[in-house]
């Protein structure tokens, strides 16, 4: 966390599907899941716990609910595990989103995976571990 002396920064990300998928809200995304991307809005964020969320909860009316399908955590990112900053024109909002080396290191601290192969394989796959 910039400018604090102690604390725990979290982010959450769905991931990244393929183009072009077809999912609607309630619909397991993880068939279609690409890549796992957490993003900041600066680049030093040196401890992060990382949420991954998808469509694997409680069914209702046909339809999943949102659930934590993937917990991961590194306290030795550094500003290399960060891509360059975008967005730094106009209105929009500043943004970087984590490099290949942040993915392997927040992949060696999982804390949590949902107790399901197809998870377990994809995020081995996504986060190098």
């Amino acid at each position: 966390m910039r400018n604090y002396p102690e604390g725990l920064e979290i982010k959450c990300t769905v991931g990244n599907v393929e183009k072009g998928s077809d999912l609607e809200t309630g619909q397991k995304r993880l068939s279609k899941l690409t890549s796992i991307t957490w993003q900041a809005h600066h680049r030093e964020v040196e401890s992060l716990m990382g949420l991954v969320i998808d469509f694997a909860g409680s069914i209702k009316e046909g339809k999943l609910f949102p659930a934590i399908a993937g917990i991961f955590y590194s306290s030795e990112l550094d500003m290399q595990d960060w891509g360059e900053i975008s967005g730094t024109t106009g209105r929009n909002t500043k943004v970087t989103g984590m490099t290949a080396s942040g993915k392997r290191k927040m992949g060696k601290g999982w804390v949590l995976i949902l107790n399901d192969s197809g998870y377990i394989n994809k995020y081995k796959k996504i986060l190098y571990f």
